[in-house]
């Protein structure tokens, strides 16, 4: 089955869906069901060139006799570890850029502005025989280049920049990194209470042991603020699922984790504590690998309060990065999904908070969802692929969900595909021109204008769907007459305005893809 549903006129009122496909490539079954219309408020318009002036909803065909999505219930396979992963770095102590906005808003494209805090120091270099001596004597502004080699005594980060010189450690040459050993006595890369730091093109090999790759540490005596963790390549996990890559668990504010590639972690990136009072802040992950995650690619923890010392209302922006679970993920009660994203604050300072998810693929897990989010949403124009089991599931966790929007995504998944359950009655939770192929499409209260279609239909009506990323997975659509509708809702948000290729949407077309060609998917962002 292969469904569009459009209203048959604007007025609200009871009455009958009409249903508009356009398919080329031969005949489908289209029917027609009773279901309710109404007029959507226009609000925060995009300067698109089109708006949706009516939705529908109804049980329609995908919207009854669904099975109750796999959940999470519980994180203690990573949450039995103490927040500093009972380590610390004693043993390696011995012997032009785009402005973010006043409310710190991420821009659609570069850099944030306070990233631009290089220099006006000493350019110091160091090797792995005296770099911790080094270490010590470093102050604002100073970039300490590390010489190719092996380094086995981690790298503690206890002295700060400031606004406008930030201390950077890096490789001497990307091309010939310094390699950082791991440790069970101490996290790798391990950061206290220090803020104003970009660390990069570094490599992280955990070895099998129990450190973890990166961690800030030290609870909330030790918060962080104003940190990059950019082009690091963090890999050798042993079996335990909770050895983390990158980790916080103090207090973090504006954090960038950037072009990081993570092999076979237990975790993949695991922010902010597991008891909720240690919040991530308004971080910018983008352009990350993770691959072969047992448990989360990531996580980021919900949050019980707002610090004092972090901004009242922040977005946390996910963009272009690849988490995929195609292999070792764990089973039973240690499953996990790729992606689980925990609530804000309930009340009060950071209540308004939001997630901001947009153009990532997020690809196969034999044993969860592929997705899934409660608290203040924003998702779209991403690709989800799973041929074993469910896509996206917004559904309460240790809260519930609560302002929704989910769009312009692209889904393949054998299971459900999107479920959006048990949100907050008063916020709206909504899915719309997503393009859905799976074994249950889609299942929430407000969708609307949502391209429906099986497993089978992905075949037919998308270009490659049946291959491996890197071998020619393709989503895009064969052609655009079934994903186009005659109306689209637009959504507030810049990016919006452009598809996963990064083509403008100049026309309303139905999931991740406003065009019937480009790029193949691959494990690169």
């Amino acid at each position: 089955m292969f469904t569009q549903c459009v209203e048959s006129d604007a007025a609200h009122h009871e009455g009958v869906m009409a249903l508009h496909v356009e398919e080329p490539r031969g005949p489908l079954v289209i029917e027609v069901w009773s279901g309710s219309c109404f007029a959507m408020p226009m609000r925060n318009l995009l300067p698109l060139s089109f708006v949706l002036v009516a939705g529908c909803s109804g049980p329609g065909p995908s919207g009854s006799g669904a099975k109750p999505d796999a959940s999470v219930t519980t994180d203690a396979a990573v949450d039995s570890a103490p927040p500093d992963a009972s380590v610390s770095d004693a043993a390696a102590d011995a012997p032009s850029q785009d402005a973010s906005d006043d409310a710190g808003n991420v821009p659609p494209t570069g850099r944030l502005a306070w990233e631009d805090c290089e220099g006006g120091g000493r350019e110091l270099e160091a090797g792995p025989d005296d770099y911790r001596d080094v270490l010590s004597t470093l102050a604002p502004g100073d970039t300490l280049k590390l010489r190719p080699g092996n380094y086995l005594r981690g790298l503690p980060m206890r002295t700060s920049g400031e606004e406008g010189r930030c201390i950077v450690v890096e490789a001497q040459d990307p091309a010939n990194r310094p390699r950082f050993m791991g440790s069970s006595d101490f996290n790798v890369l391990a950061i206290h209470g220090a803020s104003w730091l970009k660390i990069r093109n570094l490599d992280v090999d955990i070895d099998g042991r129990a450190g973890f790759g990166v961690a800030s540490q030290g609870g909330a005596s030790q918060p962080t603020h104003h940190v990059v963790i950019e082009g690091l390549k963090i890999s050798g996990f042993g079996s335990e699922q909770q050895v983390v890559g990158i980790s916080t668990k103090s207090p973090a504010t504006d954090w960038v984790i950037r072009g990081n590639h993570i092999e076979g972690p237990g975790t993949g990136l695991y922010l902010g504590n597991s008891n909720g009072r240690e919040p991530f802040v308004r971080g910018l992950i983008e352009r990350n690998v993770v691959l072969d995650a047992k448990g989360y690619c990531m996580q980021i923890k919900h949050q019980i309060e707002r610090l004092e010392e972090q901004p009242e209302m922040a977005e946390t922006v996910i963009r272009h990065n690849v988490f995929t679970k195609a292999s070792g993920s764990s089973t039973g009660d240690l499953a996990r999904p790729n992606l689980l994203l925990g609530h804000f604050p309930t009340s009060g300072r950071g209540q308004d908070d939001r997630y901001v998810v947009y153009r990532n693929f997020i690809y196969e897990n034999a044993t969860e969802n592929l997705l899934q989010a409660e608290g203040n949403l924003l998702i779209f124009n991403n690709v989800l692929v799973n041929r074993s089991g469910g896509a996206i599931s917004i559904r309460p966790h240790n809260d519930v969900p609560r302002e929704v929007e989910l769009a312009f995504n692209t889904i393949v998944a054998s299971a459900r595909g999107v479920s959006i359950t048990g949100g907050h009655a008063s916020f709206r939770q909504r899915a719309y021109l997503n393009a859905v192929f799976a074994g249950q499409p889609v299942r929430a209260d407000d969708a609307q204008l949502n391209l429906e279609g099986s497993l089978a239909d992905a075949e037919t009506h998308l270009a490659a769907p049946g291959l491996a990323p890197g071998a020619g997975l393709d989503l895009h659509p064969s052609s655009l007459g079934a994903f186009s509708f005659p109306a689209a809702m637009p959504l507030a948000r810049p990016e919006a305005a452009w598809d996963f290729d990064g083509v403008p949407r100049a026309v309303p077309v139905a999931g991740a893809y406003a065009s019937t060609s480009g790029p193949a998917l691959t494990l690169t962002p």
